[in-house]
């Protein structure tokens, strides 16, 4: 007699939350590396000098920024490979080794998507494109992607943001970007605005009609919007940061700022 229907989707269930559990651990190692590596770069920088004869405070420097990027992935990885821990992620992860393989499974997809947004964000879009839509951009993709918790969904938000990173590549490799802001200064801002907007639609088409997902959007929707509005002004106008990309969004918010004063 074979199980019962409910009897399977249940052990079904079971295997794939042991999966993104056990992905869950090689992925908060991995990423407390990358942390561990950013902090130590970090560190590196000066946050005292003097120019011009002024010597700066250290939370005017420039390594106030990533040192900021590295302790929050630190704290979320610790938080991650804690619970991972606690769910039986890392026993099975340790049990399994010997079966260990290293193709691109479901098993290690969360880190492919992980490790895709943080190499895109940090050498493409960051020194490239306005620091405001860049952490749009990074936002739009990363947090439905990961907070929606399916991996079907993971691999599809994947797809398309490496499409949308395979066009900036050739943008600014090819220099096809220095020519399209000779002719409009602000032009590969408005890509990747369009491209942010393109990834929330896509999201959003995602979520479907179900209630709990729609939350989901509406808070990841909030998150990308609200995470730059409170970084960008914060960093330029009370902290005097020097932001790596200054475009179009920044200038505008230049404008408003000193508008007011």
């Amino acid at each position: 007699m074979p199980p019962h229907p409910v009897f399977q989707r249940w052990t079904f269930g079971m295997m794939e939350t042991r999966k993104l559990r056990r992905a869950d651990f090689v992925t908060s190692i991995l990423m407390m590396l990358a942390a561990a590596a950013i902090l130590i770069m970090t560190f590196q920088m000066p946050m005292r000098d003097t120019y011009g004869g002024v010597r700066n405070v250290w939370y005017v420097s420039p390594a106030l920024l990533p040192l900021i990027v590295g302790f929050g992935i630190l704290i979320l990885s610790v938080v991650l490979l804690v619970n991972s821990i606690k769910t039986g992620g890392a026993a099975d992860f340790i049990a399994g080794l010997k079966t260990m393989t290293f193709r691109i499974d479901d098993a290690n997809q969360r880190f492919v998507g992980i490790l895709l947004a943080l190499v895109t964000f940090v050498y493409l879009f960051i020194p490239r494109v306005d620091f405001f839509l860049s952490i749009m951009l990074f936002l739009a993709y990363f947090v439905p992607a990961y907070y929606y918790d399916e991996l079907s969904d993971l691999k599809k938000m994947s797809v398309l943001y490496g499409a949308i990173a395979a066009v900036f590549l050739i943008l600014f490799t090819t220099g096809i970007a220095d020519r399209i802001n000779g002719g409009f200064e602000f032009a590969t801002d408005v890509i990747a605005l369009v491209a942010t907007i393109v990834l929330v639609v896509f999201s959003r088409r995602l979520a479907g009609s179900d209630h709990d997902r729609i939350q989901k959007f509406r808070l990841s929707l909030i998150v990308t919007i609200v995470t730059p509005l409170f970084l960008t002004p914060v960093f330029r106008f009370l902290l005097f940061v020097r932001l790596p990309y200054e475009g179009g969004i920044v200038q505008l918010l230049q404008l408003i700022w000193y508008s007011l004063r």
